[in-house]
């Protein structure tokens, strides 16, 4: 029997749908909607948040970088060590300045040109971080229902067990949108072997005109396109502020069946 390859720290494990981490737990790899990311819990960004490198366009080539991401150098910034452009003291071929008591120096002329007021640099804009779309967790339970909540969704049936069923039954179509830790939007998609659903597409009132509803529904047709779904159907409730006109732009049209429902009790 041929002895056993020991594992080496490189080793990805699959820790759910999308997502990979090294056997030490230094590197993850998760999918998102623009290509896979390479996440380092030991280096961090200019907001002390993982460092992130990628997209990578294949897992293989994002498994491929986490070697030199760790036998190379750590990254590092060089604001600190930039000249600041509004600084001319010490310049070659800059006029010596003038006298505190308000009289000028040999070398400088007086002008009697009033000076125009020193313009104030804008402070750079902070990098936003990118929302990343992937599959639901079972730790996103908690915050999917408070997003729902704040935007007026009715609850039912949106416990952890579920939203765990629907997952499990419909791979890859049970989408949330994150910005870091924070979930900011979802969409729930499903296929019933004849039509398509979605429900519960919402984004928080923090990060909307971003594109990020549009994001999560492309990526449910196109899965449901993948699996050979000939039309999906999405309901809409009559209060929703906004929505005929999100869904109109996104080429849905309105249908003739009225929609009639029951809840059935648990067994």
């Amino acid at each position: 029997m041929p002895a056993r390859v020991p594992e080496s720290d490189d080793t990805l494990k699959r820790e759910r749908a999308g997502t990979y981490r090294t056997r030490d737990g230094r590197f993850t790899i998760e999918g998102s909607s623009s290509g896979w990311l390479l996440f380092d819990a030991e280096q961090t960004d200019d907001l002390g948040l993982p460092l992130a490198r990628g997209p990578f366009a294949t897992l293989d080539e994002a498994k491929s970088a986490i070697g030199p991401a760790r036998s190379g150098p750590a990254p590092t910034s060089d604001i600190g060590r930039r000249p600041s452009p509004g600084l001319a003291a010490g310049r070659k071929g800059s006029r010596p300045s003038s006298k505190h008591d308000g009289t000028a120096s040999a070398e400088e002329p007086v002008s009697l040109a009033r000076k125009e007021p020193r313009r104030l640099r804008r402070a750079p804009e902070p990098r936003r971080r990118e929302v990343v779309v992937r599959e639901l967790r079972t730790v996103d339970g908690d915050a999917l229902r408070a997003l729902w909540a704040d935007v007026g969704f009715r609850s039912l049936g949106d416990d952890d067990r579920s939203l765990a069923r629907l997952a499990r039954r419909n791979p890859g179509l049970v989408l949330v949108a994150a910005d870091g830790g924070k979930v900011v939007g979802s969409a729930l998609g499903a296929w019933d072997g004849r039509r398509g659903w979605l429900y519960h597409v919402a984004t928080a009132k923090s990060h909307r005109r971003q594109g990020i509803a549009t994001r999560l529904v492309e990526q449910i047709e196109s899965g449901l396109a993948a699996l050979g779904c000939p039309k999906v159907n999405v309901l809409l409730r009559a209060e929703s502020d906004g929505g005929e006109a999100f869904w109109k732009r996104l080429g849905y049209a309105s249908g003739t069946a009225a929609h009639m429902g029951k809840e059935l009790e648990a067994s």
